[in-house]
């Protein structure tokens, strides 16, 4: 029982260290989906940096101006609102000027002050006759109907403002909506819609060639940092007054709104609502929700000119003729002014006025709406590596990780803002990954004694130093169970060990036998091998586990070979010192085994189990018969793909019934290439049983004069002989059963 509760103990506290941290991340995750506008807000506080510390560069022969009715000009002129005679005037002047559209940042909800239709009541109060009244008043200008004269005589945008009541009517759209893409699904279901509308006057908007809403978009914060380009007034949709003034000038009828999923447009196969906006020839990337964001430039005073000096005749008509022109307010006592990222009090004829350059500049900002998935998976993996290797490196190097990350946040996000205009949000990662840092380098400073006495003890069950390394990564491991894996087994053995050690004392076998492991023991660990055990004058050895090693097939035939060399030197030093010599057999296999602790709970060992340990096994014990200290079975040798193994025989070892093909590294004759076209002949020719054909390729040429190969050549030429007078049956395919082991 106390076993029992030890054991969940452990598995408790090792469980804390991962998924406390994975628990954290997911639901960090799963906020920044489900409640982004939350979360964006540090991100909105970053680009403003951004914006600030590289603004968009404004072109000053941008051809777009503003007509500031500023405090000089309600000093000069009178105070606002001006008559509508007055704004007509204006109106002419820009067009005598050779304006080429006209914008109204100003909405004429309400008849002049003088309007007749004002005066009539104003007058019969007094006594006066009705008719005689409307006699008089009907000699009388009318401002609205002149202000509405002059607005037809040139390209027009007035404004109206949506709103969610009191509204006084229902603006007249001039101009068509088209859109692609949105798999058949609404794209404007994520613009923003309203109910009601407040707009000019009838006349007034009937003489206009554009009409468009004037309605911002402030953040959380009151900032002005995106505007809506499109929004519906029930249900349908309408331009912004931006949108309108520069669907005038380049001369069109129709927007083409772009939704997710339209040819060309980025989306993940779901409906995220609109993409961009193509007026004209120029397209304007948008959010989903119809909104583009301001790259702003800093206040240029060349944008303005004051609508006194409009009015006097007093300014160059070089800056109007064939320009955009803004009629707005800045005077503080108007209320038309707006935090930006780059100004505290911009004025709200300005903001249109940046949008409509951006545009014919084409140098947009942009917030695909595939970023956020970017962002939250960079952030997922970034957390998940931290929380897996964190509790292996420590502390420590989790910095380093986690630095690394964050200052490549910091660094994409900069760099994708200054070369791409790309707004990557460097905050959520940031943040996120210095959360799950601390959390997870508090659990790791709770579970290090724990674990430090855990490998303590470990040290007595284990000898490999990689299996040592594993456990103080993964003591949880320390458990009886295996798992499948494919590796590569090798086992090698001295030859004639049993009649060498009858010649030596106990002390002189011991030591030559110690001579002999300890380098072939370091070749193996060198390439990334694990000694499973040592039997006697023999080494049983693994790749691809406790340790992934891709390579594992490849690895181990480099070893066999840098052993083969390294005991070649060996014999020449041992010869030379009048010591006996050594040689050795090597078998390799690959194969699936199960790889674990196998044992008792008192003791046990890390080992493999399966078939292809036995078959490695047999491959060692026929290297006597063929003659050679070396053979790979055919799986290895598939893996590491190597054309130039030299192909032995097809071979059914003792207790199995299937036929493999066993190989060899190459010899090094003068010919290579006529070699080991000699050498498959041979195999052909005997396995077809031209036994005729098979003996010249043995007794001419290359193969003849082959000496590292001659034991497997006499082989050959013993069992054609034996098979020309015993015959082998009507099915016999080449394959020679071993019956030894």
């Amino acid at each position: 029982m106390n076993s029992l509760l030890s054991s969940l103990g452990r598995w408790a506290g090792r469980s804390v260290a991962y998924w406390l941290p994975i628990g954290l991340l997911c639901v960090a995750a799963f906020a920044r989906i489900a409640i982004p506008d939350v979360l964006d807000r540090l991100s909105l506080i970053v680009f403003d940096v951004y914006e600030r510390a590289s603004p968009r560069v404004a072109d000053p022969d941008a051809p777009v101006r503003i007509v500031d009715i500023d405090d000089r000009s309600l000093k000069e002129v009178g105070q606002w609102p001006w008559s509508r005679s007055l704004i007509a005037k204006l109106v002419d002047k820009l067009r005598e000027a050779g304006a080429a559209v006209v914008v109204f940042d100003v909405l004429f909800t309400e008849p002049d002050r003088i309007s007749p239709s004002l005066l009539l009541p104003i007058l019969t109060e007094g006594g006066a006759s009705a008719d005689e009244v409307e006699r008089v008043l009907a000699t009388v200008p009318d401002p609205d109907k002149k202000l509405a004269g002059a607005i037809a005589k040139l390209p027009v945008v007035l404004g109206f403002a949506l709103t969610e009541h009191g509204g006084n009517g229902t603006p007249a759209r001039k101009a068509g909506f088209a859109f692609t893409g949105g798999a058949g699904e609404n794209p404007l279901s994520f613009v923003q819609n309203y109910p009601e509308a407040i707009g000019d006057l009838p006349i007034l908007q009937k003489a206009a060639a554009g009409d468009g809403f004037v309605n911002p978009h402030l953040d959380w914060d009151n900032v002005l940092r995106r505007v809506p380009l499109v929004m519906r007034l029930k249900n349908k949709a309408v331009p912004s007054l931006a949108a309108e003034a520069l669907r005038l000038a380049l001369g069109t009828t129709t927007y083409i709104g772009r939704a997710s999923g339209a040819s060309g447009e980025r989306s993940f196969g779901e409906n995220t609502g609109l993409n961009s906006f193509l007026i004209g020839q120029l397209t304007v990337p948008t959010d989903g929700a119809g909104m583009v964001w301001l790259h702003y430039a800093s206040s240029d005073a060349r944008r303005y000119i004051s609508a006194a000096d409009i009015l006097s005749g007093n300014f160059d008509r070089a800056r109007i003729a064939d320009n955009i022109v803004l009629i707005g307010v800045s005077a503080k006592g108007l209320n038309d002014l707006h935090a930006t990222p780059l100004a505290r009090d911009m004025p709200g004829t300005e903001v249109h006025a940046q949008l409509i350059e951006q545009v014919l500049q084409q140098n947009f900002l942009s917030r695909p709406d595939w970023l956020v998935g970017a962002e939250t998976l960079f952030t997922v993996i970034v957390g998940l590596l931290m929380i897996l290797l964190m509790p292996r490196i420590g502390a420590l190097a989790g910095a380093a990780i986690g630095g690394v990350a964050v200052a490549g946040a910091a660094g994409v996000s900069w760099l994708a803002f200054q070369k791409a205009q790309l707004l990557v949000d460097p905050a959520f990662p940031i943040l996120v990954i210095a959360v799950v840092y601390v959390t997870s380098t508090l659990l790791g400073y709770r579970q290090t004694e724990r674990r430090q006495r855990q490998i303590r003890q470990a040290f007595s069950r284990y000898m490999s130093p990689y299996m040592v390394a594993e456990l103080a990564r993964h003591p949880e491991k320390l458990v009886l169970g295996g798992e499948t894996k494919l590796l590569t087994i090798m086992f090698c053995d001295i030859r004639g060990f049993t009649t060498l050690s009858e010649g030596l004392k106990a002390e002189e076998l011991g030591r030559l036998i110690n001579n002999f492991l300890t380098p072939m023991t370091e070749i193996i660990t060198n390439h990334k091998g694990t000694i499973d055990k040592y039997i006697g004058d023999c080494i049983m050895a693994f790749w691809n586990a406790p340790l992934d090693d891709p390579d594992h097939a490849k690895n181990a035939v480099l070893a066999a070979q840098e052993m083969r060399r390294r005991l070649g030197e060996l014999n020449e030093r041992w010869a030379a010192e009048g010591l006996r010599t050594l040689h050795i057999g090597i078998g390799i296999n690959t194969g699936e085994c199960c790889v674990g602790n196998f044992g008792s709970d008192q003791r046990f060992d890390y080992s493999l189990l399966g078939d292809p340990v036995n078959l490695s096994s047999r491959l060692e014990g026929l290297t006597k018969q063929y003659g050679v200290d070396l053979i790979i079975g055919e799986d290895t040798a598939a893996m590491v793909g190597n054309p130039d193994f030299v192909e032995l025989d097809l071979v059914a070892v003792k207790g199995k019934s299937r036929a493999v093909r066993i190989f060899t590294l190459p010899p090094h004759p003068t010919q290579a290439d006529q070699f080991m076209a000699r050498h498959q002949a041979l195999l052909t020719a005997y396995r077809h049983r031209d036994w005729e054909g098979a003996l010249r390729l043995l007794n001419d040429g290359p193969l003849a004069a082959e000496t590292e190969l001659a034991p497997v050549y006499e082989l050959f030429r013993q069992r054609i002989e034996h098979l020309k007078i015993e015959p082998p049956p009507g099915d016999w395919d080449g394959v020679f059963v071993a019956h030894e082991k």
